[in-house]
């Protein structure tokens, strides 16, 4: 019968109390339970030992039974102490199932600082219910005390905590003893003879053999059924086996990792406040900024985070095994969350979920760490999303991804992924590769799972096993070269570490009217204040291709140079244009954020299917005084035009790679290098450290590389599309003038221009301009 029921006969407790009781066993809220219900038999047992004396009622009948004329008695007994010790026997019984509830949920299969504190949490309920039922023990107290305040200290050893234990232990002992076994060993010396040996037929030796014999089975059954004796004593048995266990099999270095470990700070949903680690430390800037604005109902995909924490404790984690399969739960306990806001499932061919893998660490560094796009997918997964309405072609263009960024991510390079796209674009006679046929994208797929098969790398094929590999290859990315070469120049601490955002994917590959995009919520060519949106996206791509600088973009707001007319987001799909643009007055007027970098992705041309990737501060910094070419430009031989992001004029020199950088900074010492490269990706960032300048045939204003360009100061151009880089060749060409390596090279980072030579230069003086 439903214990609350029960309750309610009664008017020792209050209905509103019940109604608490009832609620926290809905939620699953065990331990507030459990303290509910040690008040209810705390004022039971005030009622029991009430000195005054109680008033009983009775309604007996009798009556003889017909048949064989016995006679019976029926009715109701009511007296007030009675009926509470009858219910308090009750509530024992549902106490020792909620203290069993409290227990499972902590993980005693190995001990840390976080385990010792929920332990001794959970020894006060138990020396609480025991005090309740009139079992007290100085001894057990005092070394839960020490217990208490071993806490407070970071210089206690492992050994004295086990000692610890050894004491509680040898307490529940002597509990044991004196409240049963004494209690009860003479009166059973006398009763058991009496009863099993009435004609003393027994020997001396016999009679004591039978008294222990019957004592033992006697003893077993009072202990079993005394309320938290038995649960108390194997809790503590447990606890000392897995110290012991610690003890033995691992190293003093290892346990002092399990020791610290607490896994309250590894991992948190995006969509649920957690006081404990909601902050950058352990969230990363970009996951951190994620859950605000998922809180504040902004449209951000449903995910969650594992922190910082698992950085710091990636050795102790990964190598323990308990600690391993505890994450491990974790891990599918928060996916199970993802998949039921997702309406999805996580390795189901028939409606699968598909997963990013992104790096966030607690200082922006764009494009210097790893991400992985469209995990959970494999031949059957991605064969039978194919086949749904809608994701023919993205189902494959997704898993050509995964693959590529799996085999980059185990030391390929994306020269030989570009090389096979490029030989089926001469197959299919294609220019660009959202123009390949559903049938064809599958053939690259499967070449370039070919060509990570033929290198002798195994790709995972078992979707969690894939998560996980993925995360680790983020968490590892933070030991990259280039995530090296990013701290070192910006005076990053290399603890700092990284978190792991892991998110439901969003199809902006899918169809021709979905896409992804960056933008700036103010111009920064204009740099008039208030919201005006800037920026670059491109139809059926994911998130990381405008970034990555990996394509061509169109612009975000019409208002944006462009030699193409009617290309613009705003033009083409206004409801998502208009969308973005209310999210950043959100952003910036209601949540008062500084202006902002926004990624975002959308799979149609509705405002609904719209989502917000990732967001970072806009780089506001102005300078009092430009750089520019001294004279008219019309005796300047331009020959290219691209999209100025940063910086004014700057003469140099050209460079294509690290090893012109390092043969010009010899060469050409006074003269500044700029790096000439077909597109932005983000292995360049270490080149762009060490270069002045940045010219580049694709990528937007929006890219890393180009963000980074920006950050550091740098004069660049991008998107400069008449330009052609021959790399291999060591030459590229601008509208049919060709530069080699050491060439002189001019560009304006504000106009866009690119020019063939060297021009004189000024500083120019212009008005100070004041921008938030």
């Amino acid at each position: 019968m439903d214990i609350t029921t029960v309750l309610k006969r009664y008017s020792y407790i209050k209905d509103s109390d019940i109604d608490k009781f009832k609620l926290a066993l809905e939620e699953e809220d065990f331990e507030t339970s459990l303290k509910l219900i040690y008040s209810f038999m705390s004022s039971l047992k005030e009622v029991i030992f009430n000195n005054q004396t109680s008033q009983a009622w009775e309604n007996i009948y009798h009556k003889r039974h017909i048949a064989i004329g016995i006679p019976s008695m029926y009715g109701t007994y009511r007296e007030p102490k009675f009926e509470a010790l009858g219910l308090t026997f009750r509530l024992e019984n549902v106490a020792t199932r909620l203290m069993e509830k409290v227990v499972e949920q902590i993980n005693l299969n190995y001990i840390s600082a976080k385990t010792l504190k929920d332990i001794y949490v959970i020894l006060d309920y138990f020396k609480e219910g025991l005090e309740l039922d009139g079992i007290t023990n100085q001894s057990l107290n005092s070394n839960l005390l020490m217990l208490k305040y071993s806490l407070r200290s970071q210089s206690l050893s492992f050994d004295q905590y086990i000692n610890i234990f050894q004491f509680l232990a040898e307490d529940v002992k002597r509990t044991i003893i004196k409240y049963f076994l004494k209690s009860y060993e003479i009166p059973l010396r006398i009763v058991i003879p009496q009863l099993f040996d009435k004609d003393n037929k027994l020997s001396s030796d016999d009679e004591v053999k039978l008294v222990n014999s019957m004592s033992e089975t006697f003893y077993r059954d009072v202990i079993s059924e005394a309320f938290l004796v038995q649960p108390l004593d194997n809790f503590i048995t447990k606890i000392l086996e897995s110290l012991r266990e610690m003890a033995d099999n691992l190293q003093p270095a290892m346990i002092k990792e399990v020791m610290s470990y607490n896994s309250d700070l590894v991992i948190a949903r995006l969509g649920k406040p957690n006081p404990q680690v909601d902050n950058q430390v352990f969230l990363g800037s970009k996951a951190y900024h994620l859950k605000n604005l998922r809180l504040a109902g902004f449209p951000i995909p449903p995910g969650f985070v594992l922190t910082t924490e698992v950085f710091r404790k990636h050795k102790a984690i990964f190598e323990h095994p308990e600690l391993r399969n505890e994450m491990y739960q974790l891990i599918r306990k928060h996916l199970a969350k993802v998949e039921k806001a997702a309406k999805k499932e996580f390795g189901n061919p028939d409606n699968p979920l598909l997963l990013s893998v992104r790096s966030g660490t607690a200082i922006s560094m764009p494009g210097a760490m790893d991400t992985l796009l469209n995990v959970g997918m494999n031949d059957e997964i991605t064969k039978s999303l194919s086949k749904k309405p809608g994701f023919e072609w993205s189902a494959w263009d997704s898993y050509r991804r995964l693959l590529q960024s799996w085999g980059m991510a185990f030391g390929l390079t994306r020269d030989e992924f570009d090389s096979v796209i490029e030989s089926f674009k001469v197959k299919y006679k294609v220019d660009q590769k959202t123009e390949f046929s559903p049938k064809a994208m599958r053939e690259i797929a499967m070449a370039y799972k070919q060509t990570i098969n033929d290198t002798g790398i195994e790709f995972e094929e078992d979707v969690f096993n894939q998560l996980i590999i993925t995360t680790n290859l983020v968490f590892d990315s933070w030991a990259s070269d280039r995530a090296k070469v990013y701290r070192e120049h910006l005076e990053v601490a290399d603890e700092w570490g990284t978190a792991v955002v892991i998110q439901q994917m969003i199809f902006g590959n899918m169809h021709h009217k979905s896409g992804t995009g960056v933008i700036f919520t103010q111009d920064p060519t204009t740099g008039e204040q208030g919201v005006s949106l800037y920026g670059d996206y491109t139809f059926r791509s994911q998130g990381e291709d405008i970034v990555s600088g990996l394509v061509k973009p169109s612009p975000v707001s019409a208002h944006q140079n462009s030699s193409d007319k009617n290309t613009s987001l705003q033009e083409i799909c206004p409801q998502i244009y208009n969308r973005l643009y209310e999210l950043a007055i959100q952003l910036t007027e209601d949540l008062g954020y500084n202006h902002q970098e926004i990624e975002f992705t959308f799979e149609s041309d509705k405002p609904e299917d719209l989502y917000i990737l990732q967001i970072r501060d806009q780089d506001m910094a102005s300078p009092k005084s430009v750089v520019a070419f001294k004279g008219s430009t019309e005796k300047m031989k331009l020959v290219g035009r691209g999209i100025g992001v940063g910086g004014g004029a700057m003469n140099g020199v050209v460079a294509f790679d690290e090893n012109d950088i390092l043969k010009l900074q010899k060469s050409h010492p006074k003269h500044d290098i700029i790096l000439v490269r077909p597109d932005t990706v983000p292995d360049d960032i270490g080149m762009i450290f060490d270069t002045n300048g940045l010219l580049t045939g694709k990528g937007g204003a929006t890219s890393h590389a180009a963000v980074t360009a920006v950050r550091l100061g740098r004069t660049a151009v991008v998107n400069c599309s008449s330009l052609q880089v021959f790399e291999d060749e060591g030459y590229c060409t601008l509208n049919n003038t060709t530069f080699i390596s050491g060439d002189l090279i001019s560009i304006d980072g504000h106009l866009g221009n690119v020019y063939k030579g060297n021009y004189p230069i000024e500083s120019r003086q212009e008005y100070a301009e004041f921008k938030f």
